[in-house]
């Protein structure tokens, strides 16, 4: 079994150019009973999901396309909203200078001949850190389907628009809905 993800992404070739594709995926999204739990600025796009079903671990798709070798690329990445994103990376950093300076400290006074009660920090902190991750993945599993409806949004609105078989960039596909083993 793989472990979970922090963000899982994936990958679609396009065939048109990325502006051309981008404006089509806007056109697409118009009218879409998901088109009010969307943004879009320049070649990028984020998808949300809708309001009542949202929950603390609910995902958040961020997909941008980008200029390829031929037509275009769109990748897209998993992860929780720009809110709870920013404070999990404060609690991972915060959790994360505890271990390390408690660790540091320990060290320090241990080799001082002190007593090394700064090592209770990175007893504390690496622990913490396995706690935290552990909430990640625990998030990823209840919200698997949720990234699975939040996958085949983008499968819907990119219908049509791959390159033939063969032709430009293979697409690479690791989170929910791909045809390898999804990391959730």
């Amino acid at each position: 079994m793989n472990p979970p993800r922090i963000r899982p992404t994936f990958s679609i070739s396009l065939a048109p150019d990325a502006d051309t594709a981008m404006a089509t995926l806007r056109e697409r999204l118009k009218g879409t009973e998901y088109e009010e739990c969307s943004r879009s600025r320049g070649r990028c796009a984020d998808f949300f999901v809708k309001d009542d079903e949202r929950r603390v671990w609910s995902p958040c798709l961020s997909v941008q396309v980008e200029p390829a070798r031929e037509g275009s690329l769109l990748r897209g990445r998993f992860g929780p909203h720009p809110e709870l994103w920013t404070l999990f990376m404060f609690l991972y950093a915060a959790v994360g200078f505890l271990a390390v300076m408690g660790l540091m400290l320990g060290f320090v006074q241990w080799q001082s001949g002190m007593e090394a009660w700064g090592f209770w920090g990175a007893y504390l902190g690496f622990p913490g850190l396995g706690a935290l991750y552990a909430v990640s993945a625990t998030g990823q599993r209840l919200s698997a389907h949720q990234m699975e409806s939040l996958r085949e949004r983008i499968g819907e609105l990119v219908e049509g628009l791959e390159p033939p078989s063969g032709a430009g960039e293979p697409a690479s596909d690791s989170g929910p809905g791909s045809d390898q083993s999804p990391r959730i």
